[in-house]
């Protein structure tokens, strides 16, 4: 399995999703939108000329702005837990 997450320093959400990620133990990649040029230019691909996130992305799979109730299903989807 890989995940990656776009996000952006000190978001509520960001901080959140990244801070559950890390209590798994689980293997995952960080992109921070505001200091990685490519992940800036990618999110602004998804959607559509602005750069948002977080956007989470599990092997082929792309999760665009989840709330927290949607991050929760997916990482309970993928059988993770804190």
């Amino acid at each position: 399995m890989k995940i990656t997450l776009y996000g952006k320093q000190g978001h509520a959400y960001t901080v959140a999703f990244k801070n559950f990620l890390n209590s798994t133990g689980v293997s995952y990649t960080y992109k921070d939108i505001s200091k990685d040029e490519e992940a800036r230019a990618h999110s602004k691909e998804l959607y559509n000329g602005v750069a948002k996130f977080p956007t989470l992305f599990v092997d082929d799979k792309v999760y665009v702005t989840p709330t927290t109730e949607e991050f929760n299903k997916i990482m309970q989807d993928l059988k993770l837990r804190a």
